[in-house]
């Protein structure tokens, strides 16, 4: 993987245990609903998921009020990533996830597609400051899926244990700017 990373072994891990990738300087309390050590259940993904239950494509029309779309304009606002997340581009995200979670409510979860997590936090594993509260095991990759399995009360997932290849080395898989040290 070219985030120095790289996958170390197969694991079952209780999805109610996972915990979403953080970065502690573009935190946002209102986004995390005030948890700061990023357990699924109080991501903006499950958030809204469980609104997306109960009002179905009615929810796009009110997107911009979600967490959801709070954390996509919080990362552009801090300078996380590459920047241009416009109104168009986090529908087009929030859709996604729509369709991964109609998909597994229809057909199941493909366990081919397995989630990767860290069992020690990145932003920790790297030596970046101020993620104390941050635990594991923390997603790598595949947020939505986890989230769909949060809400569909799926309770194990096999996942792929990712191992961190640069620690201590204070870089990002993403681009940063104004990083904390």
């Amino acid at each position: 993987m070219r985030t120095g990373t790289k996958i170390s072994h197969a694991a079952k891990f209780k999805v109610e245990y996972l915990h979403c990738q953080m970065c502690p300087w573009v935190y946002c309390s209102e986004v995390w609903d005030g948890d700061e050590s990023g357990l699924i259940e109080n991501s903006p993904h499950v958030d809204f998921l469980k609104r997306y239950q109960e009002l179905g494509i009615k929810i796009l029309s009110n997107l911009h009020k979600t967490r959801y779309s709070k954390m996509y304009e919080n990362w552009d606002d801090m300078g996380y990533g590459l920047g241009g997340r416009t109104p168009d581009y986090i529908k087009k995200k929030a859709r996604s996830l729509m369709s991964v979670f109609d998909s597994i409510c229809k057909k199941g979860y493909n366990r081919k597609n397995k989630i990767h997590v860290m069992d020690k936090p990145l932003w920790t594993s790297r030596g970046f400051d101020g993620g104390d509260a941050l635990q594991g095991p923390e997603i790598f990759h595949g947020h939505h899926r986890s989230a769909c399995l949060y809400v569909l009360n799926y309770k194990v997932v096999k996942v792929m244990v990712v191992k961190d290849t640069l620690p201590g080395t204070n870089q990002w898989p993403q681009k940063l700017t104004n990083v904390r040290r």
